[in-house]
């Protein structure tokens, strides 16, 4: 990734070029304030060093928020136990910090802020008694992480881990300059071989096919996974053996494979016992239970830069051709988008031909409808606690709990499993409208109604913990709440609103349909943006809360810049409103449904130009019909979903949908999608769905018309 910096000023010497100096001192401002410090690891582990060095807890936790949403959520999900691991050693590391440089007020000031965080975890119970503990290096149960060893080990361990992942994650084209470069290269040199050998062969005497035989290309060499082999090294003595294990890695101890990249060793050299990597062999193993500061960090880049040139030619090569092969398909956007007028539109620039698709209700039965089925469905069960229709069912960010609720304003958080068992609930005024988890923790949750009511709920304690509605916020009089999105920060929200039916008569005309940015903790409105009497159904934030990806009722899709705020991209995407809006997890494509019953996919790069296009299974995305009154004045009403229509797996390749009868899954192709799983379970329409990828097996969450909710565990094969 050392050629982050390298593309940086090519950007900004093609801007001055071209004479964008507004958006080149933008770029200089981002660059500065950037928190992935240019995918660099060693300035990455010095950002972490320093947060600790000068005790400041909350940029140590942004940061670590930060990586969490950008990195390490689009990690495999067997993948997040280390992560927690290591964001557990690096706030002892804090601890110990404060220790040894004799500030206890610091120390305080820690457990005071992370208490409510930490108390509920075990291995942080004993930690609450160092406050008022004398001698803690010489205490059996803490001496470890005084040692030299247990902190080179950690920031090493550390070092290397990023040093992975950024080798690992899918680059956009811009970026991959180098990977098509070294292929053409390859590619050359192959052809330069064979018009020699083509040349021999032809002015030989005795012509043989032997010449004609190219030799298979080498195997590319995996990247060394010295994290992995970290965990394996022994320690100094039998009784911090287990302890580093455990506490550091979590998932080194004794498994065959590779708990960072999951991978089994193969060939002759692979299967032989594992040799330590050269930068876990120099992890220095000295004690040290002075009071001298901890940091040594230099021990990463010193270590790292004595590796042999033979190690890194391999883990090179073995980049490349990871990226290579992930990258011939989609890429991460530029952060930045073309600037548009707000009623400038666009027409696909690459339109698919819309495949027709057979309808899956056919079949009653839950049953796998492609011979190369990705999931199997291990259990479902059922949750009956609503007596009315279902409007939201979202997990919490570790999928520990579903906040579900329905039209007549009852909130349920339930846990999942092993079986559906409520947990707290509480009852609003008027329909929930929008139910959204707060991103950073499991604890709030934001809820609006079709009152135009907006309240925040603390889980963890069962209480409200603020609430507002049109007498205290003037601009949500007459109004209705069509949706809400908390930024990644959680220091504002964007609401959507639109006028409520008016009475017949009534003289005062209804204010228009608008979005307001909320302050979470003053509650008051920020700013507020119209679009031109266009009511915004469903939106989505981007990974930094800069950009918002409306889908309207007109039928477009916006993208605004909040910092403006203003339109800077907009296209006609569905006949019809568009319901439901969601961002691929490499933010690189952008996925919509609307009531045209259609599926379709956008490029974030090329704004407007149509990946691919699929006409969905009937009633996927409506009408959903309800019945209201008893006897002969029965009838039917038709119900707006306010709820999302569809969840995307981790993944990026997979889609669960509504359907009649139960949630499906789809597999995302370039031509369309190919249906995998017909999940089934329900006698009534399903209205909303969710998908969970925190847990070691997907689970997806379905509400229904009758208000049934179920529990479908999906394993990925």
């Amino acid at each position: 990734m050392s050629h982050i910096q390298y593309l940086d000023e090519l950007v900004k010497e093609y801007l001055l070029f071209r004479g964008f100096s507004q958006t080149l001192r933008s770029l200089d401002n981002e660059l500065k304030i950037d928190k992935d410090k240019g995918f660099r690891v060693d300035r990455l582990v010095d950002q972490v060093v320093s947060h600790i060095q000068t005790y400041d807890l909350v940029g140590l936790r942004e940061l670590w928020a930060h990586l969490d949403k950008r990195i390490f959520a689009h990690l495999p999900h067997t993948l997040l136990p280390c992560v927690r691991k290591l964001e557990t050693s690096i706030l002892r590391l804090y601890v110990v910090n404060t220790i040894q440089t004799n500030k206890p007020d610091k120390l305080v000031e820690f457990f005071e802020k992370m208490a409510q965080e930490l108390q509920s975890q075990a291995e942080w119970r004993e930690w609450f008694i160092l406050p008022y503990l004398k001698g803690v290096e010489e205490n059996s149960s803490f001496a470890m992480y005084f040692t030299r060893q247990w902190q080179d080990t950690l920031l090493v361990s550390l070092h290397n881990f990023f040093a992975v992942v950024f080798q690992s994650i899918e680059l956009p084209t811009l970026a991959s300059y180098r990977d098509e470069a070294s292929k053409i290269a390859r590619l050359q040199e192959d052809n330069e071989l064979l018009r020699a050998r083509l040349s021999a062969l032809t002015t030989s005497d005795q012509p043989s096919l032997e010449h004609l035989v190219v030799p298979d290309p080498p195997p590319p060499s995996h990247l060394m996974d010295d994290f992995y082999n970290i965990a394996q090294e022994a320690p100094s003595s039998e009784s911090q053996l287990k302890s580093l294990k455990t506490i550091l890695f979590g998932l080194g101890g004794g498994l065959p494979t590779s708990p960072i990249l999951g991978r089994r060793a193969t060939g002759g050299a692979a299967s032989a016992s594992p040799q330590p990597s050269p930068i876990a062999a120099q992890a220095p193993s000295s004690n040290n239970h002075g009071g001298t500061s901890v940091f040594t960090h230099s021990v990463a880049r010193r270590t790292s830069s004595q590796a042999p040139a033979e190690e890194k030619k391999r883990t090179r090569s073995s980049s490349v051709a990871s990226m290579s092969s992930r990258n011939s398909g989609e890429h991460i956007p530029v952060k930045r988008l073309v600037q548009t007028s707000a009623s400038t539109t666009r027409q696909s620039r690459s339109p698919t031909k819309i495949r027709p698709q057979e309808d899956p209700m056919s079949s009653a039965k839950m049953e796998v409808t492609s011979d190369k089925a990705s999931f199997l469905l291990l259990g479902q069960e059922e949750y009956s606690e609503h007596r009315a229709v279902v409007t939201h069912a979202v997990f919490n960010p570790s999928g520990t709990l579903v906040a579900s609720a329905d039209t007549d304003g009852v909130v349920k958080l339930w846990s999942p499993s092993p079986s559906p068992k409520t947990q707290s609930g509480l009852v609003v005024k008027s329909a929930v409208t929008a139910l959204e988890w707060l991103p950073r923790g499991e604890r709030f949750l934001l809820l609006a109604t079709k009152a135009a009511s907006l309240r925040l709920y603390d889980s963890r304690d069962k209480k409200t913990v603020w609430e507002t509605g049109p007498d205290s916020c003037p601009v949500l009089k007459d109004q209705r709440i069509m949706g809400v999105r908390v930024s990644p920060g959680e220091g504002s929200a964007v609401i959507s609103v639109a006028p409520r039916v008016r009475p017949q008569g009534t003289s005062t005309p209804p204010a228009p349909p608008s979005l307001h940015t909320i302050d979470m903790k003053s509650l008051k409105i920020e700013s507020s943006y119209r679009l031109d009497g266009v009511v915004v159904n469903g939106c989505i934030m981007n990974h930094n809360g800069g950009l918002l990806v409306c889908g309207c009722n007109d039928g477009s899709v916006r993208i605004i810049d909040l910092r403006c705020p203003d339109v800077i991209a907009s296209w006609p995407a569905h006949q019809g409103e568009v319901f439901t809006v969601r961002l691929s997890p490499q933010e690189n494509n952008i996925y919509t449904i609307g009531s045209d019953n259609r599926f379709a996919c956008w490029s974030m790069a090329q704004t407007g130009a149509r990946v691919m296009d699929h006409v969905l299974h009937d009633r996927a995305a409506g009408p959903f019909l309800v019945g209201v009154g008893s006897g002969g004045t029965g009838r039917s009403v038709l119900l707006r979903p306010y709820g999302p229509l569809f969840a995307l797996h981790q993944d990026g390749e997979h889609v669960l949908t509504c359907s009649p009868s139960g949630p499906i899954v789809y597999k995302v192709c370039e031509n369309g999608l190919e249906q995998v799983l017909q999940v089934g379970g329900h006698k009534s329409p399903v209205v909303t769905v969710d998908w969970c990828n925190a847990l070691q097996c997907g689970t997806s969450v379905a509400a229904a018309l009758d208000g049934s909710v179920t529990v479908a565990t999906l394993m990925r094969q």
